[in-house]
């Protein structure tokens, strides 16, 4: 039984569910959604693969790996984040949406199918830790704790507590630090060193600087006039 490739389905259909069930609340219909989640999932899959192939071209140059014939081995994370981030964006300037509405939504789905799919690391070994560190079970309870703090965060801002946006860059910083912090663990081969850190780390720090700074940027725009109006009725 591959446990690895059920637990990231798994993974990846409790993210759907549960987006699916607050569709609505994201301004999508039906039929948006879906396309929405086609879309997201092809930027996720081309991003992700693009930075695979970006920080190990050395094995595609010498032969060890081949584009097609390996295509299944190789995804990082990160790329696929940024990959469905524009597809997200492309998508909502295409339909007149607001991304940071739904993208709050997905702060919650994302870490919480990640945390699954990162068991499935473990099962399979990859993503390995320098023993006796499991660090797949570490960032997958990191995640849990994101997705969590993330929900609560969520609540806020549909209550109109919290401007729109607020959360997903939430999840950015989070997560980057998660993977700063974990990062050291890993087992997996990272030679790669920029001022004694890996590129992964180094993409750690650009995910928490650019969450921090979308975060600044939120706050200084002037709220949307339904959203002042909501915020004034739940503070009369």
């Amino acid at each position: 039984m591959n446990v690895f490739g059920l637990l990231v389905a798994a993974g990846g259909i409790t993210a759907i569910l549960w987006l699916r069930q607050r569709h609505s609340n994201m301004g999508l219909t039906e039929n948006e959604f879906w396309a929405a989640m086609w879309l997201l999932l092809l930027g996720g899959l081309v991003g992700a693969k693009t930075l695979f192939i970006i920080l190990g071209w050395q094995h595609y140059a010498a032969g060890e790996l081949r584009f097609w014939a390996d295509f299944g081995t190789g995804f990082v994370f990160f790329g696929g984040l940024v990959g469905a981030a524009l597809a997200g964006g492309l998508f909502a300037w295409r339909r007149h949406l607001n991304f940071w509405r739904g993208g709050d939504y997905f702060a919650v789905a994302l870490p919480l199918g990640h945390a699954i799919g990162r068991v499935g690391c473990w099962f399979r070994g990859c993503c390995a830790g320098h023993p006796p560190h499991p660090v797949q079970l570490y960032e997958a309870a990191g995640l849990l704790v994101i997705a969590w703090i993330c929900q609560a965060q969520l609540k806020q801002v549909e209550a109109s507590r919290q401007i729109r946006g607020t959360v997903f860059c939430a999840y950015l910083s989070a997560y980057g630090a998660l993977r700063l912090v974990l990062d050291p663990l890993r087992a997996d081969g990272r030679p790669e060193r920029w001022l004694g850190l890996t590129f992964q780390q180094g993409m750690a720090l650009g995910l928490i600087t650019l969450g921090a700074l979308a975060w600044f940027k939120l706050r200084r725009e002037p709220a949307p006039r339904t959203q002042r109006a909501a915020s004034f009725n739940a503070q009369s």
